[in-house]
């Protein structure tokens, strides 16, 4: 069939034969020849049948087979369609109707061998995505305190922000800090395992998360001091000594009014000085050098201090001093 053809569901020429013998129709599914608002037969670009499967009342032979009729185009001439090399007519069931030479029965196409495909082909829309950018950094979170402080614990409690979560980290000397966790969703954290009567640095920042990457806020920071432990016990000072050339001196430690000496030699080296009667709780003492004048004061609860009077630094591994 050539695609120029304009075809049309015209006039079909019946089988005389097979129009004799029928029988009430039946209904069936059957492949119909897809027609025009003026009734022509639609072909696709390559002069192709268009067809549809419909669902008509067929009507069938004695032997209930459907009677079929050859489809003709507006000028009587059958169509055909290209089948091995050769031109086979296209038949089509005939169908309880009105209209048609045949008395009022409508044709539809039962037997196209070949019926068009219609193109599954979809416009592919562009499937890249744009690249996905690091999250705004959420603002930092307020109010950071410590609450409920005892010897060894404490609540820390912020002011929540919009973020994806917090991390907390704490320190005992204000510059090297340590996480307490690194992903939390909750604006309170119970502290554990801390050491009495020990300053901490405590800090809390909010993030953002996503598969680019993750942006924080500022830090807000926080101080608090665990309680001084209650025990009684037996004090030992261990003091590290300056170095004058030999020289002797006397170490004098006073613990609550009470007075400690020992002779020591300026040589460097660390002595010890142990109490003769226990304290309880919280003490201050305060260590001198009687000749140089070096002196060092503070505030234990600990049963071990120890500081420096060497003029390297002064430190205690125990608590604030004064």
């Amino acid at each position: 069939m050539k695609k120029s053809f304009v075809v049309i569901l015209a006039a079909v020429m019946l089988l005389s034969t097979l129009i004799a013998c029928t029988q009430k129709p039946q209904t069936e599914t059957v492949t119909q020849a897809v027609t025009g608002k003026n009734g022509e037969i639609v072909t696709d670009e390559n002069g192709e049948l268009v067809t549809e499967e419909v669902e008509v009342q067929v009507v069938t032979d004695a032997n209930g087979q459907p009677v079929t009729e050859i489809v003709t185009d507006g000028e009587g001439k059958a169509v055909t369609r290209v089948e091995n090399g050769e031109y086979v007519k296209v038949t089509q069931a005939v169908t309880e109707g009105s209209g048609g030479s045949d008395g009022g029965k409508k044709s539809s196409t039962a037997k196209t061998e070949k019926t068009t495909k219609k193109s599954n082909k979809k416009s592919k829309k562009s499937t890249t995505k744009a690249p996905v950018k690091k999250p705004a950094s959420p603002s930092k979170p307020s109010k950071l305190s410590a609450s409920s402080v005892k010897e060894e614990s404490l609540v820390l409690s912020w002011s929540g922000v919009k973020c994806s979560g917090y991390q907390v980290q704490y320190s005992d000397d204000g510059v090297n800090f340590s996480y307490l966790s690194k992903n939390t969703s909750s604006t309170k954290m119970t502290v554990d395992g801390l050491v009495s009567y020990t300053k901490y640095t405590f800090r809390v920042r909010a993030f953002n998360k996503n598969s680019a990457g993750t942006s924080v806020s500022k830090w807000v920071k926080t101080t608090a001091t665990t309680k001084a432990a209650n025990d009684k016990r037996y004090i030992t000072f261990k003091v590290n000594l300056p170095t004058k050339a030999n020289e002797e001196d006397t170490l004098i430690i006073t613990v609550d009014g009470d007075e400690y000496r020992k002779k020591v030699n300026l040589d460097g080296s660390t002595v010890t000085i142990k109490t003769d009667k226990k304290y309880k709780g919280l003490v201050k003492f305060k260590a001198t050098l009687k000749n140089t004048g070096s002196a060092y004061s503070g505030k234990t609860d600990k049963d071990i201090c120890e500081f420096d009077l060497s003029g390297n630094g002064i430190y205690v591994f125990d608590g604030d001093d004064d």
